[in-house]
């Protein structure tokens, strides 16, 4: 069967940008001029969405004779993404060979490299939509003066209601297909943050625009139900995991010397970037992407070695009331406590923390909180990315200065929505995050570097504007 290799840009970019790759590819034998193509689409158009993108991308790998009307394949497909491309092939993927039923067989799509992916949103989106990004991302052209893209923006800032959902379709599912038999997956990004006078946007943990630890796809979801009776009876867990998706479905490389621009722009020969790509592409059997991986994961090891940078962990938490309708207004607080205080079920009852505990809880809130970020569209959705060996460090401290193994838990607080509509806030109590017994409960790691957990809250809404009674009222 034929090969093909499809290239597809980032937000404010163009398959100009990739014209470099193309002759590279084509100088190691990917391809030829007319089996390396560009997929381009307009991200700076304020009414495009990701549905968009993905029905005008269908069409034309229709009339490329790269599938055929119904969606079978017609070559094997290289694809090659660059930032927000990762999110449109995903997107693209879902929607015609999964949603309407499971057709991975039928999709070309066999090997996906992504070159630092937006798998889970850019601190940039939102300034984007800015005055600021306005002035710099705009398009200068009567008609459509100083379009920004809107509608992908809202999408790719961190925290989206459309990252979380797509993540649900296929990432947090029983059997990912982004593995070693089906659609074999490299993910890419450099470590550096951008230099000069680009190095204003700069953010911890990323490469200049994504978020590092949110260019996997490594992810678990974490759900924390408070939203039924507690009963004993009833027998039902508040504390419950959902885990997809080992990290050694796919191959994940964390690389030196590259930004997220450079990791594009100094792809050739001579570079580590282009040579792993090289590899990606040519990779025959599960076993040899098996190896590949494993060589990622030791590149990954020196590259934080060799940087002295940090490893991160991204947060993504979604709140909604019994009706699984969106909480908006909630605040979250992290405490530190000695481990004594736990009781099984990992619930933490209310308990008067001492001075040194109050200290210590500070300085947790302020790591843990640090980077945090409320989606601007959907306050329901709220964003966190937690420097690991920070938090780490200072459990360790909190373990000296208690004399005591400790545990960190989290509580939430929901305000009443007026005098007979509130939140039962009973049930509200800490919930243990993290215990240093954990391991001995069979249950995940809170704790994991470059990976995005996600965590759905789940309230009970109480009214009390409605009664039963024997007796007539009269409103």
């Amino acid at each position: 069967m034929k090969k093909v290799t499809l290239i597809i840009h980032g937000y404010s970019d163009c398959s100009e940008s990739f014209v470099k790759i193309k002759k590279f590819l084509q100088k190691k034998k990917i391809g030829t001029v007319k089996t390396i193509l560009y997929a381009d689409y307009e991200s700076r158009e304020d009414n495009m969405t990701f549905n968009d993108v993905i029905d005008g991308l269908n069409d034309e790998l229709i009339k490329n004779k790269i599938i055929d009307q119904n969606g079978k394949k017609l070559c094997d497909l290289n694809v090659i993404v660059h930032s927000t491309g990762g999110l449109v092939i995903r997107h693209w993927i879902w929607r015609y060979y999964y949603k309407d039923g499971n057709r991975i067989n039928e999709c070309p799509v066999r090997r996906l490299i992504m070159l630092a992916p937006a798998n889970f949103g850019s601190p940039l989106a939102h300034r984007g939509k800015s005055f600021l990004g306005h002035i710099f991302k705009g398009r200068w052209k009567i008609g459509d003066f100083l379009e920004v893209g809107k509608r992908l923006l809202y999408g790719l800032e961190l925290g989206s209601p459309y990252q979380w959902n797509l993540a649900h379709r296929d990432i947090i599912i029983k059997k990912p297909y982004y593995n070693s038999t089906q659609i074999q997956t490299t993910i890419l990004v450099g470590i550096d943050d951008y230099e000069g006078l680009r190095g204003w946007v700069n953010k911890p943990g990323t490469d200049g625009t994504v978020v590092i630890a949110g260019t996997s796809l490594d992810s678990a979801k974490l759900v924390l139900d408070f939203s039924k009776p507690r009963d004993k009876r009833l027998n039902y867990k508040p504390y419950n995991w959902t885990i997809t998706n080992p990290s050694d479905d796919f191959a994940f490389g964390v690389l030196e010397g590259l930004d997220h621009g450079s990791i594009v722009e100094q792809i050739s020969e001579k570079s580590e970037v282009g040579e792993l790509l090289v590899k990606a592409l040519k990779i025959k059997d599960k076993n040899g992407f098996k190896k590949y991986s494993k060589d990622l994961k030791v590149i990954t090891q020196e590259t934080y070695k060799n940087s002295g940078k940090s490893k991160y962990q991204q947060f993504i938490i979604h709140a909604v009331d019994d009706h699984g309708v969106s909480v908006k207004d909630y605040t979250i607080e992290f405490f530190i406590s000695k481990v004594s205080r736990s009781i099984l079920g990992n619930i933490l009852n209310k308990i008067r923390f001492s001075i040194q505990e109050k200290e210590l809880t500070k300085e947790a809130n302020k790591i843990m909180t640090g980077q945090f970020h409320t989606h601007t569209k959907d306050s329901s959705y709220r964003r966190f990315l937690v420097n690991l060996e920070e938090i780490k460090s200072h459990l360790k401290k909190a373990q000296n200065e208690l004399k005591s193994e400790v545990i960190l838990s989290m509580r939430v607080y929901v305000p009443r929505v007026d005098k007979g509509i509130k939140y039962e806030l009973k049930t509200l109590q800490n919930i243990v995050i993290y215990d240093p017994n954990q391991k001995r409960t069979n249950l995940p790691l809170f704790f994991w570097s470059n990976t995005t957990t996600l965590i759905e809250l789940r309230v009970n809404r109480i009214n009390e504007y409605v009664t039963v009674g024997i007796k007539p009222k009269n409103h």
